[in-house]
């Protein structure tokens, strides 16, 4: 009876974005409304942000749906990559741009001087987009990364982000409309 076949290292660091994504995210989710507030709270005065965000920061329904629109992207790149055998060029781009990603998460606490959130896995997060870009050189897998490739990230950032107010702006004029208990029809 022969033993099941092991992964590639290149079809492990498809699921190594996968992993880094979802932890990092996680951590996110417990503490980006937090970090949000004193962060907003703490912009000069000429800083032109809402009110509301300036003393309250990101809701937790836009960081909740934020991650969870976001993911599309990570996910389906490390998915692309594995079919690919890490040849994808989605998958390259885009475990490069989650890799340096983590510097941001740093630097922010530097200029900080304290904790921002996802900073506690920035460092597994740096290390997983690292380590895949070793394995893929060493596998032999051509390398398709480019700078127009990574920045291709930024606006499927600012779409998560852009998607995640609309959402929470239709499901609270929703709620307004059709309060939980009365669903419109006659008790």
């Amino acid at each position: 009876m022969s033993s099941p076949a092991r992964p590639r290292r290149a079809e492990l660091t498809c699921l190594a974005l996968a992993a880094s994504y979802l932890a990092n995210d996680a951590e996110e989710l417990l503490t980006y409304r937090a970090s949000s507030r004193e962060l907003c709270r703490a912009l000069p005065d000429w800083a032109p942000i809402p009110d509301g965000l300036r003393q309250d920061g990101v809701s937790q329904a836009h960081v909740t749906t934020g991650i969870a629109l976001i993911g599309t992207h990570w996910v389906g790149a490390s998915i692309a990559g594995y079919r690919s055998g890490g040849r994808s060029a989605w998958f390259q781009n885009a475990a490069a741009a989650f890799g340096l990603h983590g510097f941001g998460h740093l630097g922010l606490c530097l200029a900080r001087r304290g904790y921002v959130s996802g900073a506690l896995t920035a460092p597994l997060v740096i290390a997983s987009g690292a380590w895949t870009w070793k394995a893929l050189r060493e596998e032999g897998v051509p390398n398709r990364v480019s700078a127009r490739g990574i920045a291709a990230s930024l606006p499927v950032l600012a779409a998560a982000h852009a998607g995640a107010a609309l959402i929470v702006r239709a499901v609270r004029r929703r709620d307004k409309e059709f309060p939980v208990g009365n669903c419109g029809g006659q008790a």
